[in-house]
């Protein structure tokens, strides 16, 4: 059955296929508006810039002023915080504008730099009457955007950490136990285990670190328990970020000024006189200045015209049960190397001791060299070595004509400056004077 509709005055005359038409491309026109209509809402919304980049493009040059962003990092850092988010109102923040020294009472941990600059600097306290950045202020997240557009490193808190633990970290107990421990904190593997969760469990029972980090001293262990300033220190949120950033821990160790002293590893004694051919002596290979060591490897040089090597034995400085690996003998070079399960406590001792025959009374050198020091989690420690040497005997007075030999030679010469006075080799005694004295000396040491 066909429909159809007669529209008046006009006798025009529309099927059903007409209407269907019409309906479809008015409901197709309607929903082709509206998607238009929804991507340039779209459009517009996501070219808004979020507050902090509104801020940034309105104040850029004021933020990346050097003085500004040497005191601004800290001051963000503290203004983040829960326990100062309440401070940040804008009654509060106009008030610390028309008094910048109340900020100081309200957050005792802003610097005495930016103060200054709120006192003396009125286009940082008219950026700061902004009601945007007012807002800005109160919102974490926003600081964090804002920090970022500004590039800003990541060593923000190693200055705050320095100046609030100033006293604690000039002690002379904590400058001596400090390089090790940042330096075992900075390893990636141990950065893997500082979580803030682990921190704060540490912070409640520093025997887990010891468990977390085998190579972090006992001393370090007993302080963090029993050591009021530490326990404050150890406790305090910014350190716990702080021990989460190598780069905040190198920060903080160049502001403190401490540098590791290298471990020394020597030969003792540093001088030895040459005993006779066919004799021998032992020297050893000490280490000190030591700090978490857990193996060495070394190599000894040595006059093979003068000395045979004859033999070595571990010395007591690794604890524990030792592993070593086979002796590398070579003609003038020998190679030892040995490791133990854990690293010493021990900051020195002997690492091992070196047993030579004199073939040869003369002087000689013996050279430490491509020496490796092991920490206990299988990282290269900065070294340094001293060598030692052997010197000849001190020829006696005896053998005036110092040939080695007392004979007739030396008599002879002794006689010849009979009666002279003065320095000469025929004083023998040293009295200044050639007489009987200087050749029974002589004589009494004939043959040797």
């Amino acid at each position: 059955m066909k429909l159809f509709l007669v529209l008046n005055k006009t006798g025009v005359r529309l099927t059903s296929g007409n209407v269907m038409s019409r309906i479809f491309f008015t409901r197709f026109y309607v929903f082709l508006m509206l998607s238009l209509c929804l991507v340039c809402a779209m459009q517009i919304f996501a070219q808004e810039p979020s507050l902090a980049e509104q801020i940034f493009q309105k104040y850029q040059e004021l933020l990346q002023r050097e003085d500004v962003q040497e005191a601004l990092p800290i001051v963000l850092i503290e203004l983040k915080k829960p326990e100062n988010q309440q401070f940040l109102v804008s009654a509060t923040i106009n008030a610390v504008l028309d008094d910048p020294d109340t900020l100081k009472t309200l957050i005792p941990d802003t610097s005495d730099d930016f103060i200054t600059l709120l006192k003396e600097d009125i286009d940082l306290r008219t950026m700061l009457r902004d009601p945007d950045v007012q807002t800005l202020l109160q919102d974490p997240e926003a600081i964090d955007e804002l920090a970022s557009l500004l590039e800003i490193e990541a060593a923000i808190l190693a200055p705050l950490i320095f100046e609030r633990y100033q006293l604690l970290f000039e002690r002379e107990d904590i400058r001596e136990l400090l390089p090790d421990v940042l330096t075992i904190l900075k390893h990636p593997d141990t950065q893997a285990l500082l979580q803030p969760a682990t921190i704060q469990l540490v912070a409640e029972d520093p025997d887990l670190l010891k468990t977390i980090v085998p190579e972090i001293e006992n001393r370090f262990i007993t302080l963090l328990k029993e050591d009021a300033d530490v326990k404050v220190f150890i406790n305090d949120p910014d350190v716990h970020t702080l021990l989460q950033n190598p780069i905040e821990i190198d920060a903080l160790g160049k502001l403190l000024s401490i540098e590791s002293p290298l471990i020394v590893v020597s030969i003792v004694p540093a001088s030895l006189e040459s005993p006779g051919i066919g004799e021998q002596f032992s020297i050893t290979v000490d280490i000190a200045n030591a700090q978490n060591v857990a193996g060495y490897q070394v190599s000894l040089q040595f006059d093979s015209e003068a000395l045979r090597y004859i033999s070595w034995e571990q010395g007591i400085y690794l604890p524990g049960e030792i592993f070593f690996l086979p002796t590398i003998i070579g003609t003038d070079k020998i190679t030892l190397a040995s490791t133990a399960r854990t690293a010493s406590d021990a900051t020195q001792g002997t690492l091992l001791t070196l047993t030579f025959e004199v073939i040869a009374v003369k002087a000689s050198r013996l050279l430490l060299s491509e020496v490796v020091l092991s920490s206990g989690i299988g990282t290269a420690l900065f070294v340094t070595t001293k060598d030692g040497e052997i010197v000849e005997p001190p020829t006696p007075p005896w053998d005036v004509n110092k040939d080695g030999v007392i004979n007739i030679l030396d008599l002879t010469f002794v006689a010849a400056n009979f009666g002279q006075t003065g320095p000469t080799p025929a004083d023998v005694n040293g009295d200044t004077v050639v007489n009987i004295l200087d050749l029974t000396l002589v004589a009494s040491h004939f043959g040797e």
